[in-house]
């Protein structure tokens, strides 16, 4: 019961999320055909897009648990997820170096890696990582499929 509870609960939260950030892409994409490109606002257009991918590909697993959660298609959607976190972390380092933080990771003088830099290559080691193990699992499941 707990986890068809999870399940759905992560569902709908996925579905209004990725609405949002449909909404925000929409809004950002209005800003810029209306005043012109400005940097804050393509930088803002990009994240938005990269995260409206990462809830699309989570939406698309969460998905899949209803009839098998073990496929190639989600090994590739890990993969993905984590190659878009690697992205966030060079949006993020490029965007935020100069900026002041209390928390700075690597730095010298000019700037410094954030700890939001920290957190995204983190994410994207564990999606990575994700993503071997369910490759993994897909291959012992064909083998165990042959044997039976």
């Amino acid at each position: 019961m707990k986890k068809h509870l999870a399940t759905s609960f992560s569902k709908v939260l996925l579905n209004i999320i990725l609405f949002m950030l449909g909404m925000s892409v929409v809004a950002f994409i209005t800003i810029i055909l209306s005043f012109g490109i400005d940097i804050n606002s393509f930088v803002y257009l990009i994240l938005c897009l990269i995260y409206f991918l990462v809830v699309y590909n989570l939406r698309k697993i969460v998905y899949s648990s209803n009839s098998t959660p073990f496929s190639f298609d989600n090994v590739r959607r890990f993969k993905q997820i984590g190659y878009y976190m690697i992205l966030m972390a060079v949006i993020d380092g490029i965007v935020n170096w100069k900026r002041e933080s209390n928390f700075n990771f690597i730095g010298t003088q000019s700037g410094s890696l954030k700890g939001s830099f920290i957190m995204y290559v983190i994410l994207a080691c564990m999606a990575l990582v994700l993503s071997e193990i369910f490759e993994k699992a897909v291959e012992i499941k064909k083998e165990n499929d042959l044997t039976v």
